[in-house]
């Protein structure tokens, strides 16, 4: 069985940093701390790695619990070959093996034997950075020729987990980028607050990398890197700290792009809503007793072996944090309160729940998702055996009672009702597993980081969006829906690329997706722009098609805005896809929301209404919170009778000015449940926010261009069908010279450019007919009335041509007829095949019909006989009677060869003209 793919990549890298075959670099690099030695790791194209680099001041003794110092300096040369030791934590047990099969799915178990052995080596000495670096991509000093820099913060917790997991070296050899991966503060001693209600004390990881992120700043240029062009990517919690630093106004001039995998500031686990309670904990099972709201536990804490700290056990609402990021006023700030800094969308973007978030449009956003992100929630039984409705349930009640505060009951019952199967009247345990791994799924992670790359769209900023469809074989994964949480990061890193022996694990599929990762992460760590820089959207995309591509060319990947809402899905076979998961995204991002408010201001009482009526422990399955009878506040939910007074938000007429955002307290906290979306507007809020879009302008002036080009294509139709109709209306008809010579001047006259001919035999039985001969033009609307053809050499109908008078006067001179019959407006041919006397039959026509008459060819019997003229009452009975005329005295007319010694016609006559004599009786 093949191996868990991030398990083997953090297998590798354990194996890669002790190694100690490793050569060292020949250069040295002068850093303002010192100097530095590294080892080479990679030689086509050549990688420098520099393992443990410091970038702050131990935080040990007195700096515990502090913000981070700027390092030492040294003198001599520093070997940069090991890694520095992980931040004190406490990870999660994989043994016994059977007790972990009750937590955890067997993919996780199968990783953490991989991992926990990098995760041994602890110490509060752990500030340090990994640094993989391309030396063949730029040269000291060269600015112009600097290298962009990734750096990665890792995820799976807040509260254990180490950078030194991650090897950058394939990445970086690849992508030609600086890939930086580095160690924070977790947990007890990086998230917890232990200064006064209103005070910035804590939030320690979150400082560190800030100051992880100014290290960076001042020494890249002694690497070849470039510091003005360095990404911020994170995954998981990375992902939410990633976003946090992105809107921080102490770090966000040290980041030029963002990439957010599995993760947002929005998720209802990315933020602690009640650090104060945390911290009561903490000070109950450490014995740091004070005043909760106005002591600071610190110097207590300092106090205190470590082995004590990480004793402490918080057992949070289940699907909430314990220790995370909390909201402090200072890496945290509140939303602006300058409607100018909100851009063009400032009516739409002002009065969006959580658009404090996405506030970095100047910034060029990725962000991504996998299928299934909630995979890690459930244990190996529940994955591979399903569950029942009735625990379904108990896990729906408890995410909603833990996630939201408002209409509890109308949020539970709609969920329910759009996440069930009701085609099927009994409920298959594994179709009521996959249906709960879409709730948590959507609701915890998608929605939140749809509804953020959204807003950052609407701001006007550069996104896109990728969702990891790529399935790998493995046998730890039984009966998965889809792609799961985590297993797209070794793609991204080029884990299946790696130079080692294990390498012959994946395969080449799996080794093309992972050059394509590569290629669109690199692009965008570059250029800002996963795509090369030369590089067009084709034409084929305009018309939703996916273009054949070679096996070295790259998919076109297509920005994502609030209209088309483009995305990339990456698997073997990447393709252009629009509107993920739409319906349930609408659900998440529009309904939920409209449900998740508190309605008018109503006394604390009130509060019962929202409130789910069972609060037994039997109807939930894991921790909840307490339900409140006082309104909680919660900033990112929109009040809709605040906002119809006029106080959350207004509408615009078009040439009024820019609203101001929403009153804010002094201290907003981005803490909200996932749900929260974009505000619904007012018809003008709406029109606005379509507006605010830059990539809504070039879609309606693509619109207009098209709608344009089709009018004038129909006009130009138009007036080619005026033109043709009016040059067949005002043709000039034939001169009556010409006319004489014809023999038909009387029938010209009267002939209208219609034909309406009646085409009659004795057989006794009689049918009309319209000509659809292939020789006949439709639009000349002729009838016939065919009762026979038996003779004429039995042609079919096909066998007849017809030619009204208009073809004649275009026509000088029609062809001999040797073979089949032919038909002419005013003079029609019926010429046996059968009989070679009449095969080419020359004369005109003697008599002149009156103006009065109709024209009408009509077969009189089987002897190819044509009559001109009206049809009389006496032809019409004996017709009925079945006499028909034999022999020539008994013929009204026939066919005949012209006497030689008629007049010789005109030359233009002449050419090749079969005439038709009429003989009286």
């Amino acid at each position: 069985m093949r191996a868990d793919r991030a398990a083997l990549y953090a297998w590798l890298v354990c194996c890669a940093a002790a190694l100690p075959s490793h050569k060292y670099s020949t250069r040295v690099v002068r850093t303002k701390y010192g100097p530095l030695r590294g080892i080479v790791v990679h030689s086509h194209p050549q990688v420098e790695a520099y393992l443990g680099v410091p970038y702050a001041t131990p935080p040990l003794g007195s700096l515990r619990y502090m913000p981070p110092v700027t390092p030492s300096q040294w003198r001599t040369t520093r070997l940069a070959d090991t890694m520095g030791p992980a931040c004190p934590q406490v990870p999660p047990a994989a043994s016994p093996h059977d007790d972990a099969l009750l937590i955890y799915p067997r993919a996780r178990i199968r990783q953490l034997e991989h991992l926990l052995p990098i995760l041994v080596n602890q110490s509060e000495d752990c500030l340090y950075v990994n640094l993989y670096v391309p030396t063949n991509g730029a040269e000291e000093g060269n600015e112009g020729e600097s290298l962009p820099c990734l750096v990665f913060v890792h995820g799976e917790s807040y509260e254990w987990s180490s950078g030194n997991a991650y090897d950058g070296t394939t990445l970086a050899a690849h992508g030609n980028i600086i890939v930086v991966t580095i160690n924070f503060r977790l947990g007890v001693l990086g998230f917890l607050k232990t200064g006064a209600k209103g005070s910035a004390q804590g939030n320690f990881g979150l400082m560190d990398l800030v100051a992880g992120l100014h290290w960076l700043r001042e020494n890249l240029p002694a690497f070849g890197g470039n510091p003005e062009r360095v990404t911020l990517m994170g995954h998981g919690t990375g992902a939410a700290l990633a976003n946090f630093l992105a809107v921080s106004p102490v770090a966000r001039e040290l980041l030029k792009r963002v990439i957010l995998l599995s993760g947002s500031g929005l998720s209802s686990w990315a933020l602690q809503r009640e650090p104060l309670t945390i911290k009561r904990k903490v000070a109950e099972q450490t014995g740091c007793h004070g005043d909760l709201l106005e002591d600071d536990l610190a110097p207590c804490l300092r106090k205190l072996p470590l082995s004590q700290l990480l004793a402490v056990r918080l057992d949070p609402p289940r699907f909430l944090a314990g220790f995370a990021p909390f909201v402090d006023g200072t890496v945290i700030a509140p939303p602006p309160t300058d409607s100018s800094r909100l851009g063009a969308g400032a009516a739409a973007v002002a009065t969006a729940a959580g658009h404090e978030l996405a506030d970095f449009p100047h910034r060029e956003l990725l962000f991504g998702l996998t299928t299934t992100e909630s995979y890690l929630e459930f244990n190996a039984q529940d994955l591979e055996f399903g569950f029942n409705e009735s625990r379904r349930d108990r896990i729906l009640r408890t995410f909603v009672r833990n996630a939201y505060y408002y209409h509890l009951n109308e949020i539970y019952s709609t969920l329910k009702n759009e996440y069930t199967d009701w085609d099927k009247p009994v409920q298959n345990p594994l179709s009521v597993r996959d249906a709960t791994l879409e709730i948590l799924s959507d609701g915890r992670t998608a929605a939140p980081l749809i509804r953020l790359g959204y807003l950052h769209a609407l701001r006007g900023g550069k996104t896109y969006f990728t969702h990891f469809h790529h399935l790998s074989q493995d046998k730890d994964y039984p009966q998965r829906p889809g792609s799961v949480h985590g297993e797209e990061l070794p793609y991204y890193l080029g884990v299946p690329l790696s130079i080692s022996h294990h390498q012959q694990n994946f395969t080449q599929l799996e080794q093309r997706v992972s050059r394509i990762c590569m290629h669109y992460i690199s692009n965008f760590v570059r250029h800002g722009n996963p795509n090369d820089p030369s590089a067009t959207p084709p034409p084929s995309n305009l018309l939703g098609e996916t273009p054949h591509l070679g096996p070295d060319q790259m998919l076109y990947w297509d920005t994502y805005d609030t209209i088309n809402q483009l995305y990339m899905e990456i698997s073997n076979k990447p393709e252009m896809r629009n509107h993920y998961r739409g319906h349930k995204m609408s659900l998440w991002l529009s309904l939920i929301p409209q449900l998740h408010r508190p309605g008018s201001d109503l006394p604390d009482a009130a509060m019962r209404h929202h409130h789910f009526q069972d609060d037994n422990a039997n109807y939930y399955e894991g921790a909840v919170r307490p339900q409140s009878m006082s309104r909680a506040h919660v900033p990112h939910v929109v009040n809709i009778d605040d906002g119809a007074r006029g106080e959350g938000r207004s509408t615009l007429s078009p040439h009024s000015a820019l609203p101001k955002p929403s009153p804010v307290p002094p201290v907003i906290s981005t803490e909200c449940p996932p749900n929260a979306t974009v505000t619904p507007m007012q018809p003008d809020d709406a029109l606005l926010r379509r507006l605010a879009s830059s990539h809504y302008q070039s879609y309606t002036a693509a619109l207009t261009v098209t709608i344009a080009v089709g009018c004038f294509l129909l006009l130009l139709n138009v007036l080619i069908f005026a033109g043709i109709y009016h040059q067949r209306g005002s043709r000039p008809r034939r001169s009556k010279d010409d006319l004489g010579e014809a023999g038909s001047s009387s029938s010209s006259d009267n002939y209208d450019g219609k034909l309406d001919y009646e085409i009659r035999a004795y057989d006794g039985k009689g049918f009309g007919f319209e000509c659809k001969s292939a020789h006949v033009s439709r639009s000349l609307s002729s009838k016939y009335d065919l009762r026979t053809l038996s003779d004429c050499g039995e042609p079919t109908f096909g066998e007849y041509s017809c030619y009204d008078e208009k073809h004649r006067a275009a026509r000088n001179s029609l062809p001999d007829v040797s073979v089949g019959s032919a038909i002419e407006a005013g003079s029609v041919v019926c010429i046996d095949t059968q009989k070679p006397d009449i095969q080419k039959v020359e004369g005109r026509l003697q008599d002149v019909i009156g103006r009065t008459s109709t024209f009408e060819p009509r077969v009189v019997d089987s002897s190819t006989q044509v009559k001109f003229g009206p049809i009389l009452d006496s032809e019409t009975t004996s017709e009925a009677n079945g006499d028909s005329e034999t022999g020539p005295a008994g013929s009204s007319s026939i066919l005949r060869v012209p006497p030689t010694n008629s007049t010789p016609m005109p030359p233009g006559i002449m050419k090749k003209r079969v005439q038709i004599q009429e003989i009286s009786v």
